[in-house]
């Protein structure tokens, strides 16, 4: 099943977890957290939720999984409870 066909539920628990160390896009990260892209890009730029850019010029932009797990405890947003959920 791709993240695109998880509910906001299950995509947090896919991107909070473990096992994995690939770094997660905004897009994905906006649409788990119920926010707009719009949004999630200006948590990014405040510096609340730490990223690095990846490419040229503008490049893109990525969010290490734990700097993403610190932001989620920051905020008190669950999310360890539902780590299985799909």
């Amino acid at each position: 099943m791709s993240t695109s066909e998880l509910s906001p539920v299950a995509l947090l628990a896919d991107l909070a977890g473990y096992g994995s160390d690939e770094p997660l896009r905004v897009v994905p990260v906006a649409r788990a957290l119920g926010i707009s892209p719009e949004t999630a890009y200006r948590e990014v730029k405040s510096g609340r939720l730490p990223s690095y850019r990846v490419g040229t010029g503008r490049g893109t932009i990525r969010i290490r999984r734990e700097d993403f797990r610190a932001y989620l405890k920051a905020q008190g947003i669950p999310h360890g409870v539902i780590a299985n959920a799909r």
